[in-house]
Parts: structure tokens; sequence; C-alpha cells
């Protein structure tokens, strides 16, 4: 994670989205002196997307380190894929996504679903449990890539979420989860079919102010860079 932040900072960005991984306590002072040492600030954290299925252990475990982490570095969104339809509607989930708000809001943080693609009007179901939870530290992570595979309209997601959108995870698509080897790809933005200068358009004319989070693959220098490049593009003609 280190290396990676290293190369995130020479590709000249100034702020960077974690990931979980079980870390143990002291590794969260390692992290926020790192930072520190890098003049970058950690604003998010993408938390496993599969906590579910966790046993309970694995599950303790990982919300102990992940949100240990949260406080240590003070951040404010903690990014959650949604688990699978089928498990939407199980008692097991209803108990962890309380504990999961529980931990958000003693840590001064927001959980974010993301809008992933294989839950059926995606939006409308995160939309319906933040009005559900008004109350709670609950809002969406859009991501770019998943908003055009929905079939979404981003105008329609910032007047509904309004403040409640927090992260913008900033890619491309080519309509394609998956490339031409079976595997998941990270498109550079500008890479793909999505309109992403009119998509921060759209968002700085509506008061956005948070992140662009850009996905790509952090082993790859040049695609960080690229990456950068374009988002700089999309900004400097706002």
């Amino acid at each position: 994670m280190i290396r990676s932040m290293v190369h995130v900072k020479n590709a000249g960005y100034d702020t960077i989205e974690l990931w979980y991984t079980n870390l143990p306590e002291w590794v969260g002072d390692t992290i926020r002196e790192s930072l520190e040492d890098l003049v970058l600030e950690a604003y998010s954290i993408h938390l496993p997307k599969f906590l579910v299925s966790f046993d309970e252990k694995q599950f303790s475990d990982a919300v102990s380190s992940t949100f240990e982490l949260i406080e240590t570095l003070g951040l404010k969104v903690a990014v959650l894929h949604l688990p699978e339809q089928d498990q939407l509607s199980s008692s097991r989930w209803a108990k962890r996504y309380d504990v999961l708000l529980n931990e958000a809001e003693k840590a001064d943080c927001m959980l974010t679903f993301e809008n992933v693609p294989y839950i059926k009007d995606v939006d409308k179901y995160i939309l319906n449990e933040i009005q559900k939870h008004r109350n709670r530290s609950l809002g969406i992570t859009i991501d770019m890539e998943f908003m055009y595979l929905n079939g979404s309209d981003l105008n329609w997601l910032i007047a509904a979420f309004g403040d409640r959108l927090v992260n913008i995870h900033f890619r491309d698509s080519d309509g394609r989860l998956l490339g031409d080897d079976g595997r998941r790809h990270y498109l550079i933005p500008g890479e793909g079919v999505i309109d992403l200068h009119k998509a921060v358009k759209s968002l700085h004319s509506s008061g956005y102010n948070g992140p662009l989070t850009v996905e790509v693959s952090h082993r790859q220098k040049e695609n960080i860079i690229k990456a950068k490049q374009y988002a700089d593009d999309c900004l400097s003609n706002l």
C-alpha cells in the first residue's frame, strides 16, 4: 500500500482512497506517518467486497481493523459493495449492515454504498435505504463505469442524492465488465465511451466538491499518470 502511495504521489495526486486489508493496529500509525511524509491525504477507504460471507471472526476482525484505521487517519468515507441480490433480505446482512453503520457513526465517517451493477434498480435501492435511515450516516459512492452499465442518468443521481453523494469513482467503460481475457478490466478515463467531460461539468454545476477517485491499476505507473492528465483536462474546462 505504501509503494502505491508513492506511485500516486509521484504522478501528481494529492489525495488517495485506501483499500481494506486486515492490518495489525500498529500499521495504521505507519500508514499515517507515510501519508504525512508524502504530503498525501487519505479521504476514503474501500471496505471488503464480500463482508456478508465472512464468518463471525473474520467479520469482527475486519470491522475492528478497518475502523481502527479510519479513526487513526480521520477518514470521512467508507465505500461498501452491497451483497448479492439474494442476500439483501437476510438477517445476517441486516445485522452486519447495522454494525457497519454504528461503527461509521462512532468514527464520524459516512458509510457509502457503491452503485454496483448486480443489484436490480440499485440506484433506487440505495435511495430507499438513505430515506429509510435518514438520520444515519449513509450515502452513495457513484462509480461512473457502473453508472454507464446500469443505464443511469447522472443528473438524476445528483438531484436524487444531493449531499449524500460524497465520492465519485472516476473511470471509463466500453460497455463490458470483462476484457478480452475474461478478467475484470479498468479502463483509463478517456479510453471508453462515457462523456466524462460532460459528467464533470454536471457535477461542478451541481455544487459537488468531493473527490474524483480515479480507479486504475496502481501497479502500472503510466496508467496512473495518464488518468491524472485526463482528469486535469476535465477540470481545466470548468
